[in-house]
């Protein structure tokens, strides 16, 4: 039997990486956005395909607003990305400084077809937010209880 064993390494910036035989869940640095806002991409690859996931967190007011998409290898052959394509898609508002506000952010992402998903990061310093804390905390630390 093949060995099952997960490795996990700690990225500088919050992130995170852990692989095994059956795929690879990566957390990438978190971003620095401007005006408060800070950026957490995720990278998840399995047999199935890519899912990606970007997470704009206000740090003064801890609202979330996140982007899913999902790239399936069984999709690849109807001309559809095999994954980026939501990753390019935030870099391209970033480099239009059209990330650091909530409700522009919400208005693009819809205009690119985006399922858009709002929340709130839970209470401060409990498991539920310590990346979005740790990204608070970097790049925002007068906005931290």
């Amino acid at each position: 039997m093949a060995d099952q064993k997960q490795v996990v390494r700690n990225l500088k910036k919050c992130g995170s990486e852990a692989t095994n035989a059956f795929g690879k869940h990566r957390e990438n640095p978190a971003i620095d956005e401007g005006n408060g806002y800070v950026g957490f991409e995720t990278d998840e690859s399995d047999a199935s395909g890519t899912k990606e996931k970007y997470t704009l967190v206000n740090c003064s007011t801890r609202k979330v607003v996140q982007l899913n998409a999902e790239y399936l290898l069984k999709d690849s052959s109807k001309g559809l990305p095999g994954h980026g394509d939501l990753f390019a898609f935030v870099d391209g508002l970033r480099s239009k400084k059209k990330l650091a506000n909530e409700d522009l952010f919400i208005k693009n992402a819809q205009r690119g077809g985006y399922e858009v998903v709002k929340g709130q990061l839970a209470k401060a310093y409990t498991p539920k937010a310590s990346r979005g804390d740790c990204g608070c905390s970097l790049y925002y630390p007068e906005t931290m209880p």
